[in-house]
């Protein structure tokens, strides 16, 4: 049941099922964005995988969420929100399990899906055009994530408490981790650009990651051996994250969802890519440059299979980050 014509005045509550991770789940904010604004009365919920809590926790779009995890199968989500009743779901999924739950209206794109541009177009505007039809024509592709004052105040005095927010110094943030190890860059690497930072721009260099890769923060930030350099990997909420990043100048990262953060809070990025495919992955925004090899192979169709060792990871050279580093930064 695929109703174009939505009575909008009539929908007071919106079941979102949204996606596994955080990455994916920021990609779609502008579609969510778009219906927001359209039914701006109307109270949202969203539905994430474990991994992504930290997207929907203290998220003012979302009056509350729900945690699935897909592994529990379908029946699971169904039996979590039988007793709840929606004017509208809409699944980023493009599962039938709007058809399950009890609603007026249910949005779900099993065609549109299926012949879609999945290679050169990008991940966020390919999901937004889903919804054109429907909420109206969206004249920029942005990725959004909102903080509050409140928090923004918080925020401040957190890093402000760890000597971050020093008073005419540049912010360069570094993310060296991928979920996918075969998508990091050689921390030697990283340390070498982090010492061309603090050794040529008045900046400190903060290094980010979750709990699991606050090891290799700590050898980078040790390799790169100044008082300028902080590991916070592990250390920040994802929300902590997002304000760091609106107060800094670059992010230099692989392709994470860090990256896509990134892009929510306006931050210019340097993201070093090797499998994957920038065309539908990369960050979004005018000041982004995009590192990643010539190979006849690139971009990946399947980045998860290489016949050729990863060896694409390696063609980005330390000369090339520091001479994007040069475009996005002044020296002093």
């Amino acid at each position: 049941m695929f109703q174009r014509k939505l009575k909008k005045d009539t929908i007071n509550s919106v079941l979102i099922v949204g996606l596994s991770s955080i990455g994916d789940n920021l990609l779609i904010t502008p579609a969510i964005k778009l219906m927001r604004d359209a039914l701006w009365s109307a109270e949202f919920f969203i539905v994430i995988g474990p991994r992504a809590i930290e997207f929907a926790k203290g998220n003012p779009i979302f009056s509350d969420f729900y945690v699935w995890d897909k592994k529990t199968g379908i029946m699971t989500l169904i039996k979590m929100l039988r007793n709840q009743k929606y004017d509208l779901v809409v699944d980023f999924r493009n599962s039938f399990i709007p058809f399950l739950l009890r609603s007026k209206y249910r949005l779900t794109f099993f065609i549109k899906e299926l012949f879609s541009d999945k290679f050169t177009l990008h991940e966020a505007e390919r999901t937004l055009r889903f919804f054109e039809p429907y909420f109206g024509k969206c004249d920029k592709v942005e990725l959004y994530f909102p903080l509050t004052d409140s928090e923004i105040k918080q925020h401040f005095e957190f890093f402000k408490n760890l000597g971050l927010m020093d008073t005419g110094k540049k912010i360069v943030v570094m993310n060296p981790g991928a979920a996918f190890e075969k998508k990091r860059w050689d921390k030697r690497n990283f340390i070498e650009v982090g010492k061309h930072i603090v050794r040529n721009y008045h900046a400190t260099v903060a290094i980010v990651g979750n709990n699991k890769e606050s090891d290799l923060a700590g050898a980078i930030k040790k390799g790169i051996n100044d008082l300028k350099v902080f590991n916070l990997a592990g250390k920040t909420t994802f929300r902590q994250l997002a304000y760091l990043l609106s107060c800094s100048e670059l992010l230099i990262t692989n392709d994470t969802g860090t990256m896509h953060l990134a892009s929510a809070m306006k931050c210019p990025v340097i993201a070093i890519f090797g499998p994957g495919n920038p065309q539908r992955y990369g960050p979004i925004g005018n000041r982004n440059i995009v590192l990643h090899t010539q190979r006849d192979c690139f971009p990946c169709v399947v980045e998860s299979k290489c016949k050729r060792e990863f060896i694409c990871m390696n063609d980005v050279t330390i000369e090339d980050v520091c001479g994007a580093v040069l475009q996005m930064l002044k020296p002093f």
